[in-house]
């Protein structure tokens, strides 16, 4: 979303009031919010973003700060980059692994890697000065107005750079990674690329603030890479908005300011802080920010549903989408036997079947949703069978699933998307399914356009009327086999697709 002139007012009006207003204490809470800022900022990257829990945060905030107390006695300012490095290495270093790993794997693998991270500071004593940390350093690093311009300066550049990043198609294929990695996959987003980004670019921040940390503080201990530095973190980010732009400083306000505000409750504070934060959690799920956007009317307008142009561009690319012999089994089910079918660009290709027969295992094979235990899948002279998911959507194929993957969507969107990749081929799984006369209409109409303009379409769908009107060919399954393919007319015609498919026993004999 676009930040209004309001967040950019509240966005840099901390860092003007703490050169030109507050004490040096005010000067040094500003400077400690924009810290827990960046290292918000960066975690909203992968939690906010990509929805994945990510408990290293903390850990990666302590090797900055490491960084910089032990080499700014050499390099001075310069120690800063040097932070930045130190803790993006060693996560594109873990990236590859952990982020294999889904759900609550890679939250429980990233807490054992703060776990490491937070053992090698307490007992590599020759290096980190082990319980005691180390301190003396912070002379060579920016103090006092140049901290600040450098926290401020860089949490102001990276809250806008967020902002315009995720406001127009960046922004939404995150959310398809978040809410449906299935469908992003397909549509050719790598997720495995956007993790490994997001979080080796949330660790650089989070380097950066624990060097400014260690800057602020004169001191770097374990406690810079235990959990309560990771419970901190994740706590203002909710609190604050994981996704809105503001969210990070909103929360960081919170974090510093809050704990000051009930001091006066003394051995209480940390329970009125609970309070706090379990309201913002109950009744602004969207966190401050959106909340502030709520009561001030200015709620983000809705995505706008992907729609198909009135024109249809002509596409290039492979001419030809091949299956020879493909065989896929789920443990003694044979879902799928010596399939064999082609697929030429500007041709419609109907697949009929019975339930249960193959017709979206099939699909799923082609584009790698599961893979096929046997025979050759290729674009041309391309093989595909054994590419990822994205590399086939970038490849030439994209699909449409049955089933909906995002709330609120509609058939006619999901196949919007698809076509809106400029994927020479098509994969449409049931696209009439629960759709009126009207919409049926629309649909043939679209396949027609779709074929004139040289997609090749391969339909899945188990009204045979609407088959027959728009495919070129119809191939049948029955039990993972090619039992016919041909015309519609033909096809239709044969009795062992009477029998499995049209239920025509009596007929067929």
């Amino acid at each position: 979303m676009r930040l209004s002139p309001f967040w950019l007012i509240l966005l840099v009006l901390p860092p003007l009031l703490a050169l030109f207003v507050l004490p040096p204490f005010g000067q040094r809470m500003v400077i400690l919010a924009g810290i827990y800022g960046l290292m918000g900022l960066g975690y909203q990257l992968v939690f906010g973003q990509l929805g994945a829990l990510n408990l290293a945060q903390g850990a990666l905030f302590g090797l900055g700060a490491y960084a910089a107390a032990l080499t700014a006695p050499i390099l001075g300012p310069f120690a800063l980059p040097v932070a930045i490095l130190a803790a993006a290495i060693p996560a594109a270093l873990v990236a590859g692994p952990l982020l294999r790993l889904q759900s609550h794997y890679f939250a429980l693998a990233t807490l054992a890697l703060a776990s490491l991270v937070n053992l090698s500071a307490v007992h590599a004593e020759s290096l980190t000065g082990g319980a005691n940390g180390l301190a003396g350093f912070a002379t060579s690093l920016p103090r006092g107005p140049a901290l600040l311009a450098t926290v401020w300066v860089c949490l102001i550049a990276g809250v806008l750079l967020y902002a315009w990043l995720f406001e127009g198609k960046l922004g939404e294929r995150a959310r398809l990674l978040r809410e449906a990695p299935l469908l992003a996959a397909t549509l050719g987003i790598d997720g495995a690329a956007w993790r490994f980004v997001a979080f080796v670019v949330g660790g650089a921040l989070a380097g950066l603030a624990g060097a400014c940390s260690a800057a602020l503080s004169g001191v770097v201990s374990p406690e810079a890479t235990g959990f309560s530095i990771m419970v901190l973190c994740l706590t203002l980010v909710v609190l604050g908005g994981s996704r809105h732009p503001m969210g990070a400083v909103v929360g960081a306000a919170l974090a510093v300011g809050l704990p000051e505000l009930l001091r006066d409750l003394q051995g209480a504070w940390l329970l009125a802080y609970a309070v706090a934060t379990l309201a913002v959690v109950l009744w602004a799920p969207e966190g401050l920010a959106g909340l502030i956007d709520r009561l001030r009317g200015a709620r983000p307008a809705p995505a706008e549903p992907p729609g198909l142009p009135d024109v249809l561009p002509a596409v290039g690319g492979p001419k030809t989408l091949v299956l020879e012999g493909v065989g896929k089994r789920f443990g003694g089910v044979e879902a799928l036997a010596d399939v064999s079918l082609w697929l030429a660009r500007g041709e419609v290709l109907g697949l009929i079947g019975a339930n249960g027969s193959g017709k979206s295992t099939l699909l799923n094979v082609i584009n790698a949703l599961e893979r096929a235990d046997t025979g050759l899948i290729a674009l041309d002279k391309l093989r595909i069978e054994r590419l990822s998911t994205p590399e086939i959507a970038r490849a030439g194929i994209a699909r449409t699933f049955q089933t909906l993957a995002l709330a609120g969507d509609s058939k006619m969107a999901d196949l919007a998307r698809a076509v809106a990749t400029g994927a020479p081929f098509l994969l449409l799984d049931e696209p009439a399914a629960g759709a009126g006369d009207h919409e049926r209409r629309e649909l043939v109409g679209i396949i027609r356009r779709l074929r004139d303009a040289g997609r090749g379409v391969l339909i899945v769908d188990h009204d045979i009327e609407l088959l027959s009107r728009v495919c070129d060919r119809l191939v049948c399954l029955d039990r993972g086999r090619v039992i016919a393919s041909g015309r519609p007319a033909d096809v239709r015609a044969d009795p062992h697709v009477r029998a499995s498919f049209l239920g025509l026993d009596g007929i067929a004999a």
